[in-house]
């Protein structure tokens, strides 16, 4: 399974928000894992944090499962980003914290469908996302 994050910014000032420069060091951060076995396998995991917005917010609290494409074999989880955290210092905690309920969420899904997902092993690559020894340089 390869994992894969992305933002729905529903403002452009968001791109300043403490929030999305930590999600985008982590997905940098996971981006280091692309040669690694598990990114090569399938089923895949998108994971998209959905932003509160000046006029616009998610319609829910949490994370939810929004799809799943036979086709590409990829699950589409969406997860809100609540407001204080947009500006908080603990946004890349919450990110990896999301990250870890998405796999959690998308093993319960794949175990329902009977298809093979490497919980343990997804677990593992992202708890390295958030520790000292694996910090991007930027």
């Amino acid at each position: 399974m390869a994992i894969f994050i992305g933002a729905y910014m529903p403002d452009k000032q968001l791109d300043e928000s403490l929030f999305c420069k930590a999600l985008t060091k982590v997905a940098m951060d996971l981006a280091q894992f692309r040669k690694h076995p598990l990114q090569h396998s399938k089923p895949n995991l998108d994971l998209y944090f959905l932003m509160p917005g000046n006029e616009e917010n998610p319609d829910f609290q949490g994370m939810r499962l929004h799809s799943y494409d036979t086709a590409s074999n990829t699950l589409k989880i969406e997860s809100s980003v609540p407001r204080k955290m947009l500006q908080s210092l603990h946004a890349e905690d919450y990110v990896v914290a999301a990250l870890q309920d998405a796999v959690d969420g998308a093993s319960d899904f794949f175990e329902m469908q009977s298809i093979g997902f490497e919980r343990d092993g997804y677990m593992n690559l992202v708890d390295t996302l958030n520790t000292p020894e694996n910090v991007s340089i930027h």
